[in-house]
C-alpha cells in the first residue's frame, strides 16, 4: 500500500519544477554540497517549487571502495540539515549515500521539504552487469511511497528503477501525477547530434507518460569521472508522451518549467487506459 508521507493543507494544479543538472564530485560531499546551495539559491530565484538533482549528486556515483566513506544518516546529517534549510518553501530532492541504524548502505533520494527531511527513497533496481557495480556496495530498496507538492501526489524514482515497468504503474495507480526520475547514467555520443544513451532515455520517458498519462521529469548529470562521461538532456515529457522541454548536452545547466497538473486529468479522460485496467485476465503466471 503506498502513503502520502506530506499532508499538505493547499492543492494547486499549476507548479514551477527545476532540473539542476550538475556535475559532481567524486567523494567530496563538502564541495558538493556547496555546489548544491549555489544551484537551489538559483532556482529560489526564478520561482522553482519542485527541484531536482541528478542520482548520487552529493557524492558523485562510481564510488567504489569510497561507498562507506561517504555515507550519512539523513536524520542526523548535519549535511542534510544545511540543504533543508536552504530552501524551506521548495521541495528539493538531492542524491546520497544512505547508511540506515544497521550500517547497510542505499541508493538513495532525499526529498527536503518544509525545512526537513519529508521522505527517503532507496534505489530498487541495483543494476550489476558491465562497468555496474552497485550490487556490491549497495542493499535493495523494498519501498514505493507518494511524496506531495502543493499538495498533490507524486513519485521519486532512481535510474535503473525506471527501466521496470512496474514502479512507476504503482505511483500513477496510487494516484501519482507526476513521476520524478534522477539519474546518474553514463553517456554515448555518435555521429547524431542527440547521444544514443539520450535517444533510449527519451523513448522511455515519452513511452511511460503515454503509458502511464502521467508527467515524467527525468533529471540527468553531467561531467566526466573515471573514465565515464554524462550527458545530460534532463528533460520534461506531457503526459500523452510530448517532449516539452530539454536542458543542454555536456554542460550544467538549470531547466526550468512550469506543470499545469489538469493536463493529467484531461489527457486521462480522452485516454482512460488506467481506468480501464483490468485484473480478471488469466494466464501464465
Amino acid at each position: 500500500m503506498l502513503a502520502s508521507v506530506i499532508a499538505m493543507p493547499e492543492r494547486r494544479s499549476r507548479i514551477r519544477v527545476g532540473l539542476a543538472q550538475i556535475d559532481s564530485r567524486l567523494g567530496e560531499v563538502d564541495e558538493n554540497l556547496e555546489r548544491h546551495l549555489d544551484w537551489i539559491a538559483r532556482a529560489r530565484e526564478q520561482g522553482v517549487e519542485l527541484l531536482l538533482f541528478p542520482e548520487l549528486s552529493l557524492t558523485g556515483y562510481r564510488l567504489l571502495h569510497l561507498t562507506p566513506r561517504v555515507a550519512l544518516q539523513p536524520a542526523r546529517s548535519p549535511t542534510v540539515a544545511r540543504l533543508a534549510a536552504a530552501a524551506p518553501e521548495m521541495a528539493v530532492v538531492v542524491g546520497c549515500v544512505e547508511e540506515d541504524e544497521r550500517g547497510f548502505l542505499f541508493n538513495s533520494a532525499l526529498l527536503l521539504q518544509e525545512g526537513r527531511l519529508a521522505h527517503v527513497h532507496r534505489k530498487l533496481y541495483l543494476p550489476t552487469y558491465g562497468i555496474f557495480q552497485e550490487g556490491r556496495f549497495f542493499g535493495e530498496g523494498s519501498r514505493l511511497d507518494l511524496c506531495r507538492v502543493a499538495g498533490n501526489p507524486f513519485g521519486v524514482l532512481i535510474c535503473e528503477d525506471f527501466w521496470h515497468s512496474d514502479p512507476a504503474e504503482k505511483l500513477v495507480r496510487a494516484g501519482a501525477k507526476l513521476i520524478a526520475v534522477v539519474s546518474a547514467s553514463p553517456g554515448r555520443i555518435g555521429a547524431e547530434p542527440m547521444p544514443a544513451s539520450q535517444e533510449a532515455w527519451e523513448s522511455l520517458t515519452r513511452a511511460s507518460a503515454l503509458l502511464n498519462t502521467a508527467w515524467v521529469l527525468y533529471c540527468g548529470r553531467v561531467g566526466w569521472e573515471e573514465g565515464t562521461f554524462y550527458t545530460g538532456g534532463s528533460h520534461v515529457v506531457r503526459p500523452g508522451g510530448e517532449l516539452l522541454a530539454r536542458a543542454r548536452y555536456l554542460e550544467e545547466d538549470l531547466l526550468v518549467v512550469d506543470l499545469d497538473l489538469r493536463e493529467v486529468d484531461r489527457m486521462r479522460w480522452r485516454l482512460p487506459i488506467l481506468a480501464a485496467e483490468r485484473h480478471d485476465i488469466e494466464g501464465p503466471s
